[in-house]
Order: C-alpha cells, then structure tokens, then sequence
C-alpha cells in the first residue's frame, strides 16, 4: 500500500538526524550535570557559585527537550493510555489512533510554525540577564524540535491511516 511505503521512506529520512539530535540532547545532559556540580561545588566550597548558571541550565534544558522529544515519537516511547483501545478489533484501534495522530500532528505543525514566527520576532530582541545570551537561537531551537516532530507524527499517522483503509 502507498501510505505504508511513504511512512517506510520517511522514516529512512527522518531516523538519522532524529537520532544524531536524540545523541546531542543526552551529551547535553551530561554538561548540565557538570555545570550545576561546578556551581555547588563552587558555592559551597569556594563561597563563589559559577556565574549564569541558571541560565545556562534553562537554555540547556530546551536543548535536551527540543532535541529528544522526535526521538522519543520515532520509538513511541511517549505514554499513552489505552487501556479501553486495547480491548477494540485492530481496525477500530487504527481508526482511533488515527484521528489521535491527526489532531496531534494539526498541534505540532501551528506549534512549529508560531515559534518560528516568535523567534524571528525575537532577532536582536531579548537578551538574559547575567550572560546577555540572546534567546532567539534557542527559540529556533525549540521550532525545530517541534518541526522533527511533527514529521515522525505525520509517519505514524501514515502507518495507522494505512492499518484503518487495508480491506
């Protein structure tokens, strides 16, 4: 069937940059973890705490959420609740998901595109306070996050659109 050869070619496309930002995300992490023992450390031993912390801290976090989130959908790792779909004929649980998929995708794509819109919005605009780190790029950051997103959804509605028209 066409819908289940297009979501197979989508996610040949999408499951290497999906990936390499999934990686980027956790590498990130790790540099949170390291910063914010740096900053305690630093204030407790040395009465001094890392300057920007926070901020960094915050920046880094719609990094590693932005970056995941995609990877996360492309292995349906999000929670889902379905313990009344489950007990339904295959059809009725791709039917379902379908319409689920579909609003789910309508959300992600006004999400992406109002983003991009506030972060162009935002060029030379807001600065933090302690670094003057300006916040556009990682607004962008959180568009693309979502954008990835919205494309592995558009697969796995694909993937069940196929399971609800098969005869």
């Amino acid at each position: 069937m066409r819908l289940k050869e297009s979501a197979s070619f989508m996610e040949a496309w999408l499951a290497p940059p999906v990936k390499v930002l999934g990686n980027i995300g956790a590498g990130v992490i790790a540099v949170m973890m390291l910063i914010t023992v740096a900053d305690v450390a630093g204030r407790y031993i040395f009465g001094q705490p890392v300057l920007g912390t926070y901020e960094l801290s915050e920046f880094m976090l719609v990094i590693v959420v932005f970056f995941t989130i995609a990877h996360c959908e492309l292995l349906r790792g999000h929670i889902t609740i379905d313990l009344a779909v489950l007990r339904l004929r295959q059809k009725a649980q791709d039917i379902i998901n379908s319409i689920m998929y579909f609003f789910f995708l309508a959300l992600f794509i006004v999400l992406t595109w109002q983003l991009v819109v506030y972060a162009t919005e935002q060029h030379g605009g807001y600065l933090t306070g302690a670094l003057e780190i300006p916040v556009f790029p990682f607004i962008y950051v959180a568009a693309l996050g979502c954008g990835l997103l919205s494309l592995v959804v558009l697969m796995h509605f694909l993937l069940f659109l196929a399971g609800t028209l098969k005869k």
